[in-house]
C-alpha cells in the first residue's frame, strides 16, 4: 500500500510555504502515478486552501486529498518458471514475480494553524486519513525561529501518530504508533546562496508487519510463512540542502539525504533541480535524482528454515533508482498560476532471483527482482490567489 508520508517529513517545506505566502490562495492538483507491469496505479486529486487571517490572527490551512489505488503488488513468493493461471483466468508467464491484485481508496485531511509571534512562526497540525484497512491520526507542532539579524532560522518540530491497521483478511484491529522529531538550521550564506541542514528521528512501535505478504521457506521455496518484523523501528535521517541563484534568473538546488535505521537499512539520496525563469511569467525546472539503499537485516528472497523475523518485501531489499523529470509553471495575468510536471523513474533490485523450475518443460529465463520496475508520475496544478 502507498501510505501517506509522515507529517514530519513535510514540516520544513510547509514552514517555507507559510513564510512565503503573503495572501490567501487555493491550490488544486491532480497526480497520476503508474508502475510498470500492471502494478500499482494511483489517481490523487487534492486541494489546499490557505486563508490569511491578517497580522493579528495568523493563517489557517486546510488540505484535502483522495487516493484511488488499484493494480497489483508482489506477494513475496519466489518466482518459478512454470506458467500459471490465476483465479480470474489470467495467464502469468513463467519467471514472472508473483503478484496479488488489490484496490483501495484513501480519504485524508489536514488542518493547520500558524501565527507569527515576534521572531517565531509556530504552527499546529491535525491530520486524519482513512482507507479500507488503515486509519491514520496525527498531531504535530513546528516552529521557525529567526535570529542573527534575519540571516539564520532555527526550525524544529515534533509529531505523534496513533494509527490502526485492520487487515481485510481478518477482523483484527492492530495498533501502530509513531513519534517524530526534527531539528534544523537555515543560513543565508550570501546574497545568492542559501544553506539548510537538518535531522529527523522517527520512532515506530506496534504492528509493523505487512499482513498481505508471505516469505518463501525451504530449499525449493515450496513452503511459506507470513511476513513478520520487529515491533519497533528507529528511523533517522540527515539532510543538507543548498541553493544558488544565478544573475540570468536561474537557480540550482542541491539536496543530499542520508538515512539509516535499526533494521540495517541505509539509504543515500542525491537530488538536483534547476529553475530557469523565462521572460517574466514562465519557469522551467528539470530534475534528476539518484537513490540507493541496503537491505534490512531480516530480508531474504527465501529462507531455508524459519527465522524469528523474516520478510521478502522488496521495499526492504537492496536497490538503486534514478529519476528524471521536468516541471513547467506559468503565471497568469491575475496573479494565479498553472503548472505541470512529469517524472520517469527506473528502479533495479540488487538481489537477483533465478526462477525455480518445478516442471521439466519449463524454459530457463534470466534473473529477476520484485524491485525491478519503472514509474511514471504526472502532475497538473492550478493556484488561485484571492
Amino acid at each position: 500500500m502507498i501510505r501517506r508520508l509522515p507529517w514530519l517529513a513535510a514540516s520544513l517545506s510547509a514552514i517555507a510555504a507559510r513564510e512565503a505566502a503573503g495572501q490567501s490562495f487555493i491550490d488544486t492538483r491532480v497526480l497520476y502515478y503508474k508502475e510498470s507491469g500492471d502494478r500499482t496505479e494511483v489517481l490523487n486529486p487534492n486541494v489546499l486552501v490557505h486563508q490569511d487571517l491578517g497580522p493579528t490572527w495568523g493563517a489557517l490551512d486546510l488540505h484535502l486529498a483522495y487516493d484511488a489505488i488499484s493494480g497489483a503488488s508482489p506477494t513475496g513468493a519466489y518466482p518459478t518458471l512454470d506458467v500459471t493461471t490465476s483465479a480470474s483466468g489470467k495467464t502469468v508467464a513463467g519467471g514472472s514475480v508473483p503478484v496479488a491484485k488489490y484496490h483501495d481508496a484513501r480519504k485524508a485531511g489536514t488542518l493547520s494553524y500558524s501565527n507569527k509571534f515576534g521572531a517565531h512562526l509556530p504552527s499546529i497540525d491535525v491530520s486524519y486519513s482513512k482507507e479500507n484497512d488503515y486509519t491514520a491520526r496525527s498531531f504535530g507542532f513546528s516552529d521557525a525561529w529567526t535570529m542573527a539579524q534575519g540571516r539564520g532560522t532555527l526550525h524544529y518540530a515534533f509529531s505523534i501518530a496513533r494509527d490502526i491497521v485492520a487487515p481485510v483478511t481478518n477482523k483484527l484491529r492492530l495498533d501502530k504508533s509513531t513519534n517524530g522529531y526534527a531539528l534544523g538550521w537555515t543560513w543565508i550564506v550570501g546574497e545568492r546562496d542559501l544553506l539548510d541542514v537538518s535531522g529527523t528521528l522517527l520512532g515506530l512501535s506496534g504492528y509493523l508487519d505487512d499482513p498481505y505478504k508471505i516469505v518463501p521457506i525451504g530449499p525449493t521455496a515450496t513452503g511459506s510463512s507470513p511476513d513478520h518484523r520487529p515491533d519497533t523501528r528507529s528511523r533517522r535521517a540527515l539532510l543538507a540542502k543548498y541553493g544558488h541563484y544565478y544573475p540570468w534568473d536561474g537557480a540550482l538546488k542541491f539536496t543530499y539525504r542520508y538515512y539509516w535505521d535499526d533494521w540495517a537499512v541505509k539509504g543515500h539520496t542525491l537530488d538536483l533541480v534547476y529553475d530557469q525563469k523565462l521572460e517574466s511569467d514562465w519557469i522551467v525546472s528539470p530534475e534528476i535524482r539518484y537513490y540507493t539503499q541496503t537491505a534490512a537485516s531480516f530480508y531474504g528472497s527465501r529462507f531455508v528454515t524459519p527465522q524469528p523475523y523474516m520478510s521478502g518485501d522488496y521495499r526492504l531489499s537492496p536497490m538503486d533508482s534514478i529519476l528524471g523529470g521536468l516541471g513547467v509553471s506559468h503565471k497568469l495575468e491575475n496573479g494565479s498560476s498553472v503548472n505541470a510536471g512529469v517524472t520517469f523513474q527506473s528502479q533495479t533490485g540488487r538481489d537477483r532471483l533465478t526462477p525455480l523450475a518445478t516442471s521439466p518443460a519449463a524454459t530457463r529465463v534470466t534473473s529477476t527482482s520484485p524491485a525491478d520496475l519503472t514509474v511514471v508520475t504526472v502532475t497538473l496544478g492550478y493556484t488561485f490567489n484571492y
